[in-house]
């Protein structure tokens, strides 16, 4: 029996252009991977919205069922305590994120160029990116713990008497810390990774500057995003204390929900806590000029 693979070719080739001409072939290899993205963010985020208009309760259920934007103003507009967390979530961003820049771009500037150093220093700085979050809190707990921590050890040899978890203020810094030294890495291969792209010419800080802002912006970018959800360091260190001193905005979503059941509240809180950190990101977008040079 005569064949004619020609002829198949042919048809096969005038079906995919038909097919095209209805549904550009992008879209259609796109859809599987975009519907799935779809269910397992848009969804949640919906239902998200939804409890945070209703007053349901683990135990309780619903009781009035939908109540509209009460939660948003009894437990975000007019509390306090969300407020005090707002506030420190936004004190802890902008602390960590920029010392964590700084000391990246120095340490990624000390290694750039060379191979030798870079081959037996990298893998000892980027440690602390492969210890899980609750690891380094506890970690960081112990060492600042009155009475068996090294750092009050320390520094009790020179004098100085700290009670880290009874202040308000060291307790805070002793988080900041341990965000620190575990997100410093990340941003050291970032900026490496950026400073060995540059073209091979001699580099003075007007000129390497300029050139490392797109990486630099996206670094921040990232940090401004992962630090806002700071929760493990804060659950393993001070779960919140002394007092409300280190409640962020993550922990008091999860204290009210989970601790206290309120999925309603909680999800009004988280929705308000998202907002805010949207309109930080947009903020620092077009403040500077990220529009135009990265994305």
């Amino acid at each position: 029996m005569a064949t004619d693979p020609g002829g198949s070719r042919e048809r096969a080739s005038r079906t995919l252009g038909d097919l095209q001409e209805v549904v550009p072939l992008r879209w259609t290899l796109v859809a599987p991977a975009a519907l799935l993205l779809a269910f397992v963010t848009l969804l949640p985020i919906l239902y998200l919205g939804y409890l945070s208009a209703t007053d349901f309760n683990v135990l309780r259920g619903m009781t009035e069922g939908v109540v509209g934007v009460q939660n948003y103003t009894s437990a975000v507009l007019e509390s306090n305590e969300f407020h005090n967390a707002l506030g420190n979530t936004a004190v802890f961003i902008a602390v960590v994120v920029t010392v964590q820049t700084v000391l990246g771009f120095l340490l990624a500037l000390l290694l750039w160029g060379r191979p030798r150093r870079r081959k037996y220093v990298l893998p000892v700085l980027l440690t602390p990116m492969f210890v899980s979050w609750v690891a380094v809190g506890l970690m960081f707990r112990f060492m600042f713990e009155d009475g068996i921590g090294i750092v009050p050890l320390l520094l009790s040899q020179v004098g100085v008497n700290i009670s880290w978890f009874s202040s308000a203020t060291y307790a805070m810094i002793a988080i900041m810390i341990a965000d620190i030294w575990e997100w410093i890495p990340f941003m050291l291969i970032l900026f490496l990774a950026g400073l060995e792209s540059l073209p091979e010419e001699p580099h003075e800080a007007a000129v390497t500057l300029p050139m490392m802002f797109p990486v630099i912006a996206v670094a921040v970018f990232i940090r401004i995003v992962e630090a806002s959800k700071v929760f493990p360091k804060v659950l393993a260190m001070t779960e919140g204390g002394p007092g409300s001193a280190t409640e962020t905005g993550s922990w008091i979503v999860y204290k009210i929900g989970f601790r206290f059941n309120d999925l309603g509240v909680a999800a009004s809180q988280a929705v308000s806590l998202t907002l805010m950190v949207l309109g930080l990101l947009y903020v620092f977008y077009w403040s500077g000029g990220l529009q135009k040079d990265v994305f």
